[in-house]
């Protein structure tokens, strides 16, 4: 019975859902059926496909970037106390400026196709990354450093065997909310200037008054977002057997 209590309560909010929108108590402009979105969702099912594919191609590829650069360099900067120092407020104020700011660059440099979408989406997250994996380095214990230099450990061993399964906790985290807004990142570009992808049929069909479609976009957007949070919970649970062992 437990197992039938989730998917029940989902049912029970479609039909709630339906019930309002078809009696009039929302206009369907601004919340559609959950009728309308399925509708949608058939007449326009190849169109999404397409979309999909661009979107999730693009967001793989960024969050890629983001995840290997953001841990390069916060490796690098929390190496030395003086880069740390220097640098981590700097990644800090970076953080802090709104991003949307910078994207009329990204178009200029990049063009109106993927590669600015790639190009966005990575800088979205590779700083909310360097962020966490300098301040995960530069909280590693210094006696187990120095124990593993008085061990004979290279440096590759003292970073793989000390530095990063200490610092893993504060890197995962970091990972979670750049892979967030790696995604955000992709998908408001689309629909700020693009020629395809989920974003751009959402830009699209709000301009069209086409709510079911844009709610349906909505929903796709979202499921790449759980999709990558799986995915790095999957990625955290292999990590976690690493860093125990």
């Amino acid at each position: 019975m437990r197992r039938l209590r989730g998917p029940l309560v989902v049912v029970v909010i479609l039909l709630l859902w339906e019930a309002i929108c078809q009696l009039g108590f929302v206009p369907r402009v601004v919340l559609p059926p959950p009728s309308a979105i399925v509708g949608a969702a058939i007449d326009s099912w190849s169109d999404y496909w397409q979309g999909m594919q661009v979107t999730v191609g693009e967001i793989a590829i960024a969050t890629l970037i983001a995840w290997l650069g953001g841990i390069v360099l916060g490796c690098l900067l929390g190496a030395g106390p003086v880069l740390g120092a220097a640098f981590g407020p700097v990644l800090a104020a970076l953080f802090a400026v709104p991003l949307i700011t910078w994207y009329p660059l990204f178009m200029t440099w990049f063009g109106l196709g993927s590669a600015s979408k790639i190009a966005y989406g990575a800088v979205s997250g590779i700083l909310p990354v360097a962020i966490g994996t300098l301040n995960g380095v530069r909280g590693v214990d210094r006696t187990r450093l120095l124990f593993g230099r008085a061990a004979g450990c290279t440096r590759l061993q003292l970073t793989t065997r000390i530095v990063l399964p200490s610092a893993l906790p504060s890197i995962i985290a970091s990972l979670r909310i750049g892979s967030a807004l790696t995604v955000i990142g992709v998908i408001v570009a689309e629909m700020l200037a693009s020629l395809d992808g989920i974003g751009f049929l959402i830009s699209y069909n709000r301009t069209m008054f086409n709510t079911g479609h844009v709610y349906l976009g909505i929903i796709l957007a979202l499921l790449c977002a759980v999709a990558a949070n799986r995915l790095l919970s999957l990625i955290e649970h292999r990590f976690d057997r690493w860093r125990d062992a």
